[in-house]
């Protein structure tokens, strides 16, 4: 179904914004200047409630057969697509902590912003621990394809080895940190320090619980026939890898 009206909706709030805009001290601004913000409200407005209408009373028509009634996601289990959607919606939290760090930052000034880690060898370790933890979720999944039970539990195992090493690398930098006198509430550098990269190890955390529970299953064989478990496993552990790949230089060499 093609129509025009969603189109013309949005030319026309953005007249309508662009007239509010000379908007100030609950009067349009004197001058040529005025008259246009004003007219730009009002074409908006009435260009708005207008598109609305005829969208209203347009009628629909839509291809018929199975092209128009199919599903768009024919081919893809619902629990990956559930997944996928959970993955999104943590892309939003991520990107809220991440803009709402990168926004301070930029208004103390950018290169006048020291970073909170002085020394960025503890953030280089635990990149080399989750990339390597990532590689591991693929050759359980790989291991699971095979059918071989022995190569799944090593590379769960390896992979549950690796988080527990980047969690303990973790703590052990927050320690040092905490001698140092740096709190959550020292000031906004911590704060945003301890807050995001304390809300990806809590992701880490997570994904371990999963991990620790997959690996008795796995000795009984449980991914030999459906490796789909593994599969939307690492597509959540893959995501918090790429995570730390932003948080990484952002915290520690920027």
């Amino acid at each position: 179904h093609a129509s025009w009206w969603p189109v013309i909706v949005s030319g026309a709030v953005l007249l309508v914004f662009f007239g509010l805009s000379g908007f100030q001290s609950g009067e349009f601004a004197d001058g040529t200047m005025g008259t246009v913000y004003a007219a730009s409200t009002v074409v908006g407005l009435v260009g708005t409630l207008g598109a609305f209408v005829g969208m209203a009373s347009e009628r629909f028509t839509g291809p018929r057969g199975p092209f128009g009634e199919s599903w768009p996601f024919d081919g893809v289990d619902n629990t990956k697509t559930g997944v996928w959607i959970f993955l999104a919606s943590d892309v939003v939290l991520f990107g809220a902590f991440i803009g709402a760090y990168v926004f301070m930052r930029y208004s103390v000034g950018w290169t006048g912003w020291e970073p909170i880690p002085e020394n960025i060898m503890p953030g280089l370790i635990n990149t080399y621990l989750l990339l390597t933890s990532s590689f591991a979720v693929v050759l359980a999944l790989e291991a699971a394809e095979r059918k071989s039970r022995w190569g799944v539990i090593a590379s769960l195992a390896t992979t549950l080895v690796l988080g527990l090493g980047f969690l303990g690398n973790k703590a052990i930098e927050w320690q040092h940190l905490f001698h140092e006198g740096l709190w959550l509430s020292t000031n906004v550098r911590a704060s945003t320090f301890f807050l995001t990269t304390g809300l990806h190890a809590a992701h880490v955390i997570i994904g371990l619980i999963m991990v620790a529970y997959m690996i008795p299953r796995a000795w009984n064989g449980a991914y030999l026939d459906d490796n789909s478990s593994v599969e939307l496993f690492g597509l959540y552990w893959h995501f918090v890898d790429i995570v730390w790949l932003f948080l990484f230089p952002l915290f520690y060499i920027l």
